[in-house]
């Protein structure tokens, strides 16, 4: 028996993050047992487990998902821990020491902001030169900046991490990063130094300010966000051999030196001047070359200074691209795969030349294609100055598949280049394989837009000029992204950013988060918040990373914000009549994108499905109170879940009486409509059948073809499979026309499309006014494939698989499907394959500690055997459920035919 995956609030070893109540976690492996009967929990200050500053004494056996840690923290503190667990076959085993180290807590930094005596608008180096008496056995750093920073000790990269500080909306909290700086060190004389670009808080982001022009020399309206200088704060501190401490911040004695970064935007890119190196900047020997200058201490206007909660941005991925001509005569470099990143270039130059790197995500007969990035520019571009080198962009981020280069000496080599896939470093955990290598590819580009998305915030797209955290994105896609990555402290970061938009919003989610806008004050009237689907992430997004995941303590933090929002619609309720409907009398999205709209048989570029936003909207209002309501139960709070719960059924009541007529018939009679009333229990239960059966009734009206949009389409097969039209679900899926996920898979997309007609069967792109070729919205057909397919499903009762639900729902034509998933309780496996005889073979696997309801259609007991062995003599019970049999298979594998 083995204890692997030691977690402090889902995050291996964290450093420096913001921890609140440390939740504990770890798994069992290469157990004979079922289960733990015994547990312990020792803290140490020490790697040796002597300094004991906690030890829970042999319990009854804890939640191995989580594990509360109540003890106080102090600053800048490491802690070891240990886990040590018995099985009910008498196995023990105890865990490596795993460790947490806190940040700076409540401590103020020693530090001071300062910023470069440059013009705000160029680029700046800094750089501090100290000395340590002794050989350093622990240094730290403690790190923010506006905008981005990247920094270098004695000539070596501090860190592998990108775009530190992350986004956030600066003016309400920015977060300081923790580095170990140990190795990096030497006794005697060390030189620190930092590089900073725009990133989110300086240039232009968002919908304000205009692209840059490099041809012309113009870089854009400057916008700045946050900031119109660059400035920087860090507390560095080193523990030496002899016992002496050296502390120093940023101050006054810091110098400053313009950087060859010349240019940088998150839209429009990065321009670099090999001309304007400082060789040697970054080590001591540095201090003699160059006359650098001062810097100025001061306050920006920037929010909280916190911890940090953001996973690093780091490099995941790096793909090696194939060189094509095109007809106009381009050189073009194909990587294979739309992803969001940087690219790197071995450059051997001559002094002089400039490289122009330009990113496009298709190809248009043939030919490189940028014009759906509307303004934003999205290049890079290499002065050189005859040096040898390998390149690569330092301060911004790109959406593509292919690079345009010119200015190239000589022939472009492939070999010189190489794609590099940045996104928050979360570990893939799901898995899904088919007998089809089409929807194989569909999941892999579905798996591929998530991590194209997930850098640092849950983005709409990577590559034009937007790439923000839309929330109506995030919320119709988190149960598809909890399968597929351990995505519990992104999500958690992401709570942050809509809690911290909603308390200057009277408890109103806004369209994106955070915001990153000019005028981001509040109107209660109007404004970019409040949108059904949309600003119900603010419910479902704290539910689903508790309800995957696990973690009380992260519900509790969330929890404020969920009620927040549950008010802010009860007020827009009253405000509206008091009817227990959420009226439509301000902007909403609706059903996005829809097939359906007023404009859909006309316009390709079509936004407005044609649902009632009215009931829309109601249904969102049922559906965030019903999550609320469930969010206090487990917190313990239960006037609140009283209060909810009474007032999601009067919520219910108010819709299906002015929405179903006396004999059963929807007055939302779209799609989208009957998928919501069925899913989320609008449909009263006499009329559910006659539901189905209209909802079936319009898809074979459309060509058996969907036409839902952002809303509906997550739901769709999942209501097909779950009211017995599971066959109609696998159409959807297998469908290779328009619209339809294999019609983009056969069209040779990489990732999931904005549109379900983003590029037309010739070929030709339907538009370029809001039009990405990689957005995740749709590949939520994921979270289908793993609950309803394969059949794994976290169990409402367990939260993080501690129970699960195993009922895959199979088709032959897909000859086979199985998902393995690395849940916070262990690995699932759950899957089937078609047999010649005309019946199925289930495969499953049930990790240490948890459980998992069984239900198999179409089977009876009798002829069922498990692990080559009757059923019936199996020793597991099994019971009638629905028209096939149910059971509870605790940890194990099984085999079922």
């Amino acid at each position: 028996m083995k204890i692997t995956e030691c977690r402090v609030n889902r995050l291996e070893n964290p450093l420096g993050f913001l921890l609140g109540e440390p939740s504990l976690s770890w798994k069992v492996t290469e157990s004979q047992g079922k289960r733990a009967v015994q547990n312990r929990i020792v803290v140490s200050k020490n790697e040796t487990m002597t300094d004991i500053c906690y030890d829970s004494g042999v319990q009854a056996p804890f939640n191995a998902v989580d594990f509360p840690l109540r003890i106080p923290l102090q600053p800048r503190t490491r802690y070891w821990w240990q886990v040590w667990v018995r099985s009910d076959r008498g196995e023990e085993a105890l865990s490596a020491p795993a460790w947490f180290e806190t940040g700076k807590m409540q401590e103020p930094f020693a530090g001071q902001w300062i910023t470069p005596d440059l013009p705000g608008d160029v680029h700046p180096l800094l750089r501090r030169t100290f000395s340590l008496p002794a050989k350093p056995v622990r240094a730290r750093a403690y790190c923010t900046g506006l905008g981005v920073y990247r920094f270098w000790v004695n000539g070596q990269p501090g860190s592998r991490e990108y775009l530190a500080p992350g986004c956030t909306a600066y003016d309400k909290w920015i977060q300081y990063q923790t580095y170990d700086l140990t190795p990096l060190l030497q006794e005697g004389v060390n030189t620190f130094g930092v590089m900073l670009g725009n990133g989110w808080a300086r240039g232009r982001f968002g919908f304000d300010g205009v692209a840059g022009h490099p041809d012309t020399g113009e870089r854009g309206a400057p916008v700045d966000m946050f900031a119109d200088r660059f400035w920087f704060l860090a507390e560095i501190r080193v523990l030496c051999e002899d016992g002496s401490e050296v502390v120093l911040g940023t101050g006054p004695d810091w110098q400053c030196a313009p950087s060859p970064v010349t240019f940088s935007s998150m839209y429009d890119g990065e321009c670099y001047d090999q001309d304007r190196e400082i060789p040697n900047w970054s080590r001591p020997i540095g201090d003699r070359l160059y006359p650098y200058r001062g810097v100025t201490v001061g306050n920006p206007k920037v929010g909280a200074l916190t911890a940090r909660l953001s996973p690093p941005v780091v490099e995941k991925h790096r793909l090696t691209p194939t060189l094509l001509h095109t007809p106009r005569g381009e050189t073009v470099l194909d990587m294979g795969q739309n992803l969001t990143g940087i690219f790197s270039m071995k450059i051997e130059a001559p002094a002089g030349t400039c490289i122009r790197v330009q990113c496009g995500e298709l190809l248009q007969d043939g030919c490189f294609y940028r014009d759906n990035l509307r303004t934003a520019q999205s290049e890079y571009r290499f002065l050189s100055n005859g040096t040898p080198c390998e390149a690569a962009p330092l301060f911004t981020f790109y959406g593509y598949r292919y690079l345009k280069v010119t200015g190239w000496p000589g022939e472009v080599d492939p070999a010189c280049f190489a794609g590099i896939s940045l996104y928050s470093d979360l570990p893939q955990t799901g898995w899904i394989e088919t007998g089809n290598e089409k929807v194989n590819r569909l999941f892999q580009n579905a798996l591929w837009s998530q991590r194209d998305n997930f850098l640092d915030v849950p983005t709409d797209c990577p590559q034009r000029d937007e790439r923000m955290g839309w929330t109506g994105d995030a919320q119709v896609f988190i149960s598809t992204a909890c399968f597929n990555m351990d995505c519990a402290p992104f999500y958690d970061k992401y709570c942050r950013d809509l809690r911290e938009e909603q308390r200057v919003r009277e408890g109103a989610v806004p369209f994106v988060a955070p915001v990153i806008q000019l005028n981001n004050s509040f109107d209660p009237d109007h404004g970019d918040y409040g949108a059904c689907g949309w600003a119900d992430a603010g419910a479902v997004v704290p539910w689903m990373r508790y309800l995957y995941n696990g973690g009380v303590d992260a519900l509790r933090r969330a929890y404020p914000g969920m009620k927040a929002w549950a008010e802010w619609v009860h007020r827009e309720d009253r405000r509206t009549g008091n009817s227990r409907l959420w009226k439509a009398v301000k902007f909403h999205f609706g059903d996005w994108l829809a097939l359906d709209g007023p404009r859909s048989g006309f316009d390709p570029e079509a936004t407005l499905g044609g649902t009632d936003l009215t009931f829309l909207c109601s249904v969102y209002y049922y559906y965030s109170t019903s999550l609320t309501a469930r969010a206090a139960g487990v917190l313990g709070l239960w006037e609140d879940e009283q209060r909810y719960r009474t007032r999601a059924g009067e919520i219910l009541q108010a819709i299906r009486q002015e929405y179903y007529t006396p004999g059963g018939r929807c007055a939302a009679d779209t799609q989208t409509g009957l998928v919501l009333s069925l899913f989320f229990g609008i449909c009263p239960p006499p009329f559910r059948q006659k539901t189905v059966d209209r909802l079936t009734e319009l898809l074979r009206a459309n060509g058996g073809r969907l036409k839902t949009g952002f809303l509906g389409t997550p739901l769709l097969c999942r209501v097909l499979s779950e009211n017995g039209e599971n066959g109609m679900a696998y159409d959807l899926l297998l469908n290779e026309e328009m619209p339809g996920w294999l019609y983009e898979v056969n069209m040779g997309a990489t990732t999931i499309w904005e549109r379900w007609n983003s590029v037309l069967p010739d070929g030709k792109i339907s538009g370029i006014g809001m039009n990405s070729m990689n957005h995740y919205a749709y590949g939520s057909i994921v979270e289908w494939m793993y609950r309803h397919v394969c059949g794994l499903r976290p169990g409402q009762d367990g939260p993080g698989f501690v129970k699960a639900e195993l009922h895959p729902q199979p088709d032959r034509r897909l000859g086979y499907a199985k998902a393995r998933v690395n849940t916070p309780a262990g690995w699932y496996e759950s899957g089937w394959r078609a047999r010649e005889d005309g019946g199925f073979a289930y495969d499953f696997s049930v990790p240490f500690g948890a459980q998992a309801r069984l239900h198999l259609d179409g089977v009876e007991a009798e002829r069922l055997t498990v692990n080559g062995v009757p059923a019936l003599s199996s020793g597991i019970s099994f019971v009638p459920q629905g028209d096939g049999v149910g059971a509870v298979l605790e940890a194990g594998r099984y085999h079922f035919e």
